[in-house]
């Protein structure tokens, strides 16, 4: 079973946001497959939510929603409904979870957002009673705005923040012990305008690039303001012996490559940077070897994405030949350049 996830399209930001979130469209359904899944921020104003309309009215395939914070700027989700919006659907023999993890925060001066991240005890009920008859073999695929996992308030230099998080979701750690006893599970997640994946023990999290990458700042070349990464979306596979797979897609065919060679320009270190990388993926540049996947969780990654491949210290090559592997699988042979 084939289908996609995209998220943080943000109609209305930037240059060009109707253009591409049709082009965008486009790309998506030409792979044809049996639904979509948009994983929340359709934009900040009322007429962001009307081009959506206008842009999805003919399609026929089921397009699911996932709310995430802007929906209650819009009007498109009411402050008092906000995290209360779960639900799920069986599609093919797999089980799919929509969670709403984001609650209306009134803005102070301790908390200026206007929302947080939270699975209270309501969610944390609701998502037990939909499992509970549901097989372990199943495979499972539970999606939510905020990510469940993450290391990116870290990474990008941000106070830890224990209540109201805006960054994070207070209790995920429940939710993803509710979700362990599940052979093939995945969670799916935007917010953050990264590619992220990694896993908590064998479940796999990944955090999907925004179609508006950098807010449509730079139009339609606004890749990641955090790891370069093109603007895209996911595809995702679920084979006959419920193995869940992806593969990040950029929906403009000239931005599709699977990785960079990348000079940080405080510290001059220089990695390969692998758009869609996780700690599967597996870097080889033949006159070195093997080369090693940053530490999200160390000082040092402050201020980087998590799907860097450093390289020595001192390597000032302009150019190097690298092969990639991607989960074990589409192993690439590719030349890049600084």
């Amino acid at each position: 079973m084939k289908f996609i996830y995209f998220t943080d399209i943000h109609l209305c930001q930037g240059e060009d946001s109707p253009k591409g979130v049709e082009l965008c469209f486009e790309s998506m359904l030409s792979h044809n497959p049996e639904f979509l899944i948009n994983g929340g921020d359709l934009g900040i104003t009322e007429e962001a939510i009307n081009i959506y309309k206008e842009v999805t009215k003919d399609i026929s395939l089921p397009l699911f929603m996932c709310n995430g914070n802007h929906e209650m700027c819009s009007g498109y989700l009411p402050q008092e409904q906000a995290g209360t919006t779960h639900y799920s659907i069986d599609i093919n023999g797999a089980h799919i979870v929509v969670l709403d993890v984001v609650r209306y925060n009134e803005p102070s001066d301790e908390h200026p957002r206007n929302w947080y991240g939270l699975a209270d005890s309501v969610l944390l009920s609701w998502l037990e009673n939909d499992l509970k008859d549901l097989p372990p073999e199943t495979p499972l695929i539970v999606v939510s705005h905020i990510p469940l996992s993450t290391t990116f308030p870290f990474r990008m230099g941000r106070a830890s923040e224990i209540i109201k998080p805006t960054n994070a979701v207070t209790n995920a750690d429940k939710v993803l012990d509710l979700l362990r006893p599940f052979k093939n599970v995945a969670t799916l997640h935007g917010h953050d305008h990264e590619n992220c994946r990694h896993f908590v023990d064998h479940i796999e999290i990944m955090t999907t690039n925004a179609v508006a990458g950098n807010w449509w700042k730079a139009s339609l070349n606004s890749f990641s303001p955090h790891g370069n990464e093109p603007q895209g979306y996911r595809l995702l596979n679920i084979d006959n012996n419920g193995t869940i797979t992806s593969q990040y897609i950029a929906f403009q065919p000239q931005q599709h490559q699977i990785a960079e060679l990348y000079q940080h320009p405080k510290s001059n270190r220089c990695f390969i940077n692998v758009f869609d990388g996780s700690p599967k993926t597996r870097v080889v540049v033949p006159q070195l070897g093997t080369l090693p996947i940053i530490d999200p969780n160390a000082e040092s990654s402050i201020g980087l994405s998590n799907h860097l491949y450093e390289l020595p210290k001192g390597f000032r090559i302009k150019n190097v030949v690298v092969d990639i592997t991607l989960d074990d699988i589409d192993s690439t042979q590719t030349q890049l350049n600084l």
